[in-house]
């Protein structure tokens, strides 16, 4: 499922994406530009309804201005709603703007494994890696197809636009690109 809330920043549309892949358990949250407290709540509540919390996460607040103080309000509302185990999480960070993924960080690694990281590849690789946690058991074995895809890519994932109070289911297709 893939989602978009829209925020303000100079009267400029600066979204929050969240993409969820149920084929490959991954969830990826990225936000973008100045993030009100309800702008947040909504798209943690996403993730929360998705009900995704053992799969692993990539959270992209490196081009974000979140306040530091939102951390533990978010990260209690997370724990109020699912009890399950929870997957390993990376944040992508900018060193210099990187308050609020700090204060998140610590409020999550005593639940989960959890890392911060610059570099989009290093955040990657650290998620596809095993973790302590156990993982919860695929309901059905890997098809030969879903065996030969890419990690990050899900040809069969949905995908819902979101502004304000209306949503739009959009069609996701796959893109006929040539192998090199």
């Amino acid at each position: 499922m893939l989602c978009w809330g829209f925020g303000q920043l100079g009267g400029v549309p600066v979204p929050i994406y969240i993409e969820i892949s149920h084929l490959h358990r991954t969830a990826t949250f990225i936000a973008r530009g100045s993030i009100s407290p309800d702008e947040l709540r909504a798209a943690a509540e996403q993730l929360l309804d998705a009900g995704v919390p053992h799969y692993a996460k990539l959270l992209d607040l490196s081009g974000a201005v979140i306040n530091a103080g939102l951390a533990e309000g978010i990260a209690t509302l997370m724990r109020a709603r699912h009890t399950d185990k929870r997957g390993p999480m990376a944040l992508l960070i900018d060193p210099g703007h990187d308050q609020f993924a700090r204060a998140f960080a610590v409020t999550q690694s005593s639940h989960r494994p959890v890392s911060l990281f610059t570099s989009l590849r290093e955040a990657r690789n650290w998620l596809a890696q095993p973790h302590d946690t156990a993982a919860v058991p695929a309901a059905t074995p890997a098809t030969p197809e879903q065996a030969a895809s890419k990690p990050w890519s899900d040809p069969q994932r949905q995908a819902v636009l979101i502004r304000g109070t209306r949503r739009r289911d959009l069609a996701v297709g796959r893109r006929n690109r040539p192998v090199n």
